[in-house]
């Protein structure tokens, strides 16, 4: 059975797939707390944090749900050397990294700047979860085809949408990604997501984890 089809079965099983949110760079403690608690309430897959709190929702979670943490956030521009030091400071408390892929290197066709930059931080997440983001709302479908293939052939184990500045994603982005990269290469649906619907639909076009602040209100839609 697919993810689709499961998930129409039992509404609620939406929840395993949410990253559920808060890279708000004004974040409080006292959001994170909240943010970790609903992740544990809801069954939510994991609680996405800046790296300023990813010690704290390591503690809050215990192990009970994934603590992910942004790198190179949000534009990617910082060199592999910057982002390994991330993850590298980061591991003990962090199970996968969303890192934002170079754009600038992107944007200026440089694919060997693109692909090296995803080999080095991979080298660092090791057998953890490495996402990259490749801002798919701000492309073209044929430069979100060629971004994809950028990240899986620098070894991200996601192709995720955006960091949600530059716009709603839309399913198209995710047909676009499920096009370039093969089977083994998972997709991240971000930005703007807000309703179950919208997250099924996510779904429906090959995303297999969904990344919302609005977790909550796609779980509470799903019901």
């Amino acid at each position: 059975m697919s993810l689709e089809s499961t998930i129409r079965d039992d509404p609620e099983r939406i929840a395993s797939v949410i990253d559920h949110t808060n890279v708000d760079p004004t974040a409080s403690e006292e959001a994170i707390r909240s943010l970790c608690t609903e992740v544990l309430e809801y069954g939510f897959r994991s609680a996405v944090v800046v790296p300023y709190h990813a010690e704290l929702a390591s503690e809050l979670l215990a192990g009970e749900a994934n603590v992910v943490a942004v790198i190179g956030f949000p534009y990617g521009i910082q060199n592999s050397a910057a982002k390994r030091s991330e993850v590298e400071a980061l591991h003990e408390h962090v199970d996968e990294f969303d890192m934002v892929m170079n754009r600038t290197a992107f944007a200026n066709g440089d694919h060997d700047a693109v692909v090296d930059d995803v080999e080095a931080v991979k080298d660092a997440v090791g057998e953890k979860t490495l996402k990259c983001i490749i801002e798919s709302p701000a492309l073209t479908p044929s430069e979100i085809r060629r971004a994809a293939g950028l990240v899986e052939e620098g070894g991200a184990d996601f192709v995720k949408t955006a960091v949600g500045y530059d716009g709603p994603t839309a399913t198209e982005e995710i047909t676009a990604i499920r096009e370039a990269v093969g089977s083994d290469t998972e997709i991240k649906a971000s930005g703007g997501i807000a309703s179950f619907e919208e997250a099924l639909e996510m779904v429906a076009a090959g995303a297999t984890r969904i990344g919302a602040s609005s977790g909550v209100e796609i779980y509470e839609s799903a019901r």
